[in-house]
């Protein structure tokens, strides 16, 4: 199997088929396209992995600080909506977002990715102020564990926005340092990441792994191995986000009792059943090489070769390609 080649032809399939004239990236629902920011940003984290496409993601970028809300119908400044496709191309917002944390979170970790693959540093200064706004809607749920609520109307701290908090932090603290030479802002953004970092170990662990929730008012629940979404799906977070490092004890528990439950992750009955390729992007992380390479030729073989149905969709791609990248490393 050809990894580089892999990687093209995933990063092919995401801009050919998703991303709008707008610079907007879709995702192709059954009943239709829309846009949902936050898989846009999965998917573009798998783009800039395969290569040289950082026009194609620069466009998605203008298209998200040119969508921020001022404030929302919550009051939050900075987040961006999902919208719908209509039948004549229009795209109309919806007035929602799944999250008002991971929306920000990952969108400031695919600008350090594209600052990375691409140095442009001018972009970045161009657009500082709407940066910060993002910044801002990604803390604007901070609660004083220094965890963040999904949404204003939703007390809830999961597990894997918070990992997802702790990576944008740690991304923006990186860019205020290399893009804007601020170490005054670095250091504060480090500060909060390393707080979201110490309230999820310390308060969100219970027994053999972390509660995937913890509500407002402090009750959390125990983790449930056989629940894939979001019990088990939200362990695997904590690797990718690098809130644990992947040698360390805890991520080694994390990710065995992960195979005890679901031995059989790597395989792929159908083209409609498939694990998530998150689990590829922890697997490729602790170097779990001989399930990795089971994994990318029976998604290569019996979904990429059965035109990616649903409920394969641009995000999937753009972590597979994480993934993939991560084994050429």
């Amino acid at each position: 199997m050809e990894i580089k080649k892999m990687l093209q032809e995933e990063a092919w399939w995401i801009l050919e088929t998703h991303q709008l004239p707008s610079g907007a990236v879709v995702t192709r629902y059954p009943a239709g396209p829309k846009i949902v920011p936050y898989f846009a940003h999965l998917a573009l984290y798998g783009v800039l992995a395969a290569g040289d496409y950082g026009d194609k993601v620069r466009a998605y970028l203008e298209w998200y600080v040119a969508h921020l809300e001022r404030p929302d119908r919550f009051g939050l400044y900075g987040t961006v909506y999902d919208y719908r496709i209509a039948a004549d191309g229009r795209e109309i917002p919806e007035e929602s977002y799944d999250s008002s944390d991971s929306y920000a979170a990952t969108f400031l970790s695919l600008v350090r990715r594209y600052y990375e693959a691409t140095g442009d540093r001018a972009w970045l200064q161009a657009h500082r102020e709407e940066l910060e706004a993002v910044a801002g809607a990604m803390l604007a749920t901070e609660h004083k564990d220094g965890l963040t609520l999904a949404r204003p109307d939703w007390p809830v701290k999961y597990l894997m926005d918070n990992c997802e908090v702790y990576r944008g932090l740690e991304d923006y603290a990186m860019l205020q340092e290399e893009v804007w030479g601020n170490d005054d802002w670095a250091g504060f953004y480090r500060r909060k990441a390393s707080r979201v970092v110490e309230s999820i170990r310390r308060k969100m662990w219970v027994g053999d792994g972390f509660s995937p929730l913890l509500y407002a008012a402090g009750l959390r629940l125990r983790p449930n191995w056989k629940t894939w979404y979001p019990d088990v799906l939200a362990q695997l977070f904590t690797i990718t986000c690098g809130v644990l490092e992947p040698g360390t004890p805890r991520a080694r528990q994390i990710y065995r009792s992960f195979l005890r439950n679901y031995p059989s992750w790597h395989l792929v009955p159908s083209p409609t059943e498939f694990t998530s390729p998150l689990a590829a992007w922890a697997a490729a992380l602790v170097g779990d090489e001989e399930r990795l390479s089971t994994y990318f030729r029976e998604v290569r073989e019996k979904v990429i070769g059965a035109g990616r149905p649903w409920p394969w969709h641009a995000a999937e791609s753009g972590v597979l390609t994480v993934a993939l990248r991560l084994c050429l490393q």
